[in-house]
């Protein structure tokens, strides 16, 4: 009979797990939009390829996606620094039900720009589709009393 009882409530946990697990929504777009300018700011190719789409893969495998941003990285910036070490923060973030637009602030030590990262939900969860710098990235003027 203990072990009729014990099974049930094993039986019952693992329902109730399997249940919590598929419910759980995972990052949302502002996190992963995050995510995508730390993999920039770390040069971090292979974490960037899992969170980009196909639109921004331009049709490489993995393997050739990452030697192209390598190669593309270490030809543009000979002598530079491996990491950017960038401050990260999502100024405003728009979300519906399948798109949202995320625009990051990505502080360096060479300033600040703003970014609009475009996403899409897929069955995998967000990935970004689309990847820009902001035209109004210069800081506005402060207000004149």
């Amino acid at each position: 009979m203990p072990l009729v009882i014990a099974m049930i409530v094993v039986a019952v946990l693992l329902v109730f797990m399997w249940i919590a697990v598929g419910r759980e929504p995972g990052p949302g777009p502002s996190d992963v939009a995050i995510a995508f300018e730390r993999a920039w700011a770390d040069l971090d190719f292979n974490l960037l390829y899992d969170l980009s789409g196909a639109e921004l893969r331009d049709g490489l495998r993995r393997d050739q996606f990452v030697a192209t941003k390598r190669a593309a990285y270490a030809n543009a910036n000979a002598g530079a620094r491996r990491r950017i070490g960038a401050r990260i923060n999502v100024e405003t973030s728009v979300t519906g039900h399948q798109t949202a637009l995320v625009v990051t602030r990505v502080t360096a030590d060479g300033g600040a720009v703003l970014n609009n990262v475009m996403l899409e939900r897929t069955a995998n969860g967000w990935v970004v589709v689309n990847y820009a710098l902001r035209a109004d990235t210069e800081p506005a003027p402060p207000p004149t009393p």
